[in-house]
């Protein structure tokens, strides 16, 4: 039986790196669950911790809007393509040249980011009083640091994904959340800038561990960087409409975090406790099967191969279709039950649980459909089409903040998590029958 189990986990270039980053993105939210057990018994669902999630908003808008997303729908395609048509020089000075302007461009969007940032804080938490708005200021304009230090990492991501060199792109969030964790303590000498520190300093190890794995690979940085190379404009060209769409994660998350600041005191943190525990399945499955089938999507698209490319998304479908529908069941019925065991005590109260534990139902019912959004995204930016992907999703943003403001008097904080089903549903059954249609046309 274990020979079996392991001659089809090592079957496939597919199942193989879905194997090491189902692996190691589990140990990641180990890591992240610890994280979050020990923000609830050290801060409770109190305005602490509320400002401490409220200074992501803004650095991971800046990051995912022009960096992240978009460049992994982009740079991944046409750096698969130039291996795939053995132009191995072209795909290095193409992956140098994104290396170095990926971080440069970052640093000089955080300028502006910093300056504006007093406005840019009222817009993302109106409900904070005086005190706690100066802080979160003084908190966002430090946190800009991790978005030009995340723009260098995922980079080179990007670079271990189409060389599926998954172990070391899977390891570095492990230690993104080790450094995290390591600032808790530091709150009792700096207050809630210890939590800053401990994040930068994860972003650092992110960024090393990704660093080491490029240095095992088959990557040669070749100089001078070259902004005006025809592959490089490929790459901003396909980034382009993708950074319409990247951030509509972020920005319904903004939208959230904007309508529970003015609800009771801790409802941004029940929201963020909430949230990390659904997306749990959704990365572990949905992220890391997208991510691994990815390049093989891609090498198989450039090369016209539409009977490989279907063959290879087919071989993601049905493993995902069970794990994300029995993940989204077990928090159903048993997420208030592991929220009590993991957060309940000291300052998280019996009320936090019971708020965290019905917002964490609502929110279940998105993990297959979000989990199934990744892979069929994937498959559009394999095809080089990240335009359709976009228009789908924008309207799906508006569809999610005109149900919260709708539903918000009836369900509350848990209007969140059900206008975030029902436009989750609706996005992946339009992408699922907008790729039909593209593939039968191929």
């Amino acid at each position: 039986m274990i020979d079996k189990i392991k001659k089809y986990l090592m079957g496939s270039v597919f199942r193989k790196g879905a194997s090491i980053l189902t692996f190691l993105t589990l140990g990641s939210y180990v890591l992240g669950l610890g994280r979050d057990i020990l923000f609830a018994r050290f801060f409770g669902a109190s305005r602490s911790l509320d400002i401490y999630n409220a200074a992501f908003i803004i650095p991971d808008l800046l990051l995912n809007i022009f960096v992240a997303g978009a460049l992994s729908a982009a740079f991944v395609p046409v750096f698969s393509h130039l291996l795939a048509k053995n132009e191995k020089e072209e795909a290095e000075k193409t992956a140098t040249t994104m290396l170095f302007s990926a971080p440069i461009m970052m640093l000089v969007l955080s300028v502006p980011a910093f300056i504006f940032m007093p406005y840019l804080s009222s817009l993302v938490a109106p409900g904070f009083s005086g005190q706690e708005k100066s802080l979160l200021v003084l908190m966002s304009r430090l946190m800009l640091l991790s978005p030009i230090i995340f723009a260098a990492s995922n980079t080179l991501g990007n670079i271990l994904v189409s060389y599926e060199k998954f172990f070391a792109y899977g390891l570095s969030p492990i230690f993104y959340n080790l450094g995290i964790i390591a600032g808790i303590p530091l709150t009792y000498k700096f207050g809630l800038l210890g939590l800053v520190i401990g994040t930068l300093g994860g972003a650092m190890l992110h960024l090393l561990v990704r660093i080491v794995g490029t240095a095992e690979s088959q990557l040669r940085l070749r100089f001078p960087i070259d902004i005006r190379s025809p592959n490089f404009k490929r790459v901003l060209k396909l980034m382009i409409p993708r950074m319409a769409g990247q951030p509509i994660e972020q920005i319904t998350f903004f939208i959230f975090t904007n309508m529970a600041s003015v609800l009771a005191a801790g409802s941004i943190a029940i929201l963020s406790f909430a949230r990390n525990f659904e997306s749990v399945p959704v990365s572990i499955f949905g992220v890391s099967f997208a991510t691994a089938i990815f390049p093989s999507l891609s090498r198989k698209a450039a090369l016209g191969d539409t009977k490989g490319f279907l063959y290879h998304l087919k071989e993601a479908v049905k493993p995902l279709l069970i794990v994300s529908v029995a993940s989204s069941l077990f928090f159903i019925f048993f997420g208030e039950f592991f929220i009590r065991i993991f957060f309940g005590g000291q300052r998280f109260t019996e009320a936090d649980v019971l708020r965290t534990g019905k917002l964490l139902a609502f929110f279940a019912l998105a993990i297959p459909a979000e989990s199934f959004i990744h892979l069929l995204v994937r498959a559009f930016y394999a095809l080089k089409d990240t335009l359709t992907p976009i228009l789908i999703s924008v309207p799906g943003l508006v569809l999610i903040a005109i149900l919260a403001k709708v539903l918000i008097p009836t369900f509350s904080l848990n209007a969140m998590g059900l206008s975030y089903f029902i436009a989750s549903t609706i996005e992946a059954l339009v992408l699922f029958f907008i790729l039909r249609i593209k593939l039968s046309k191929l």
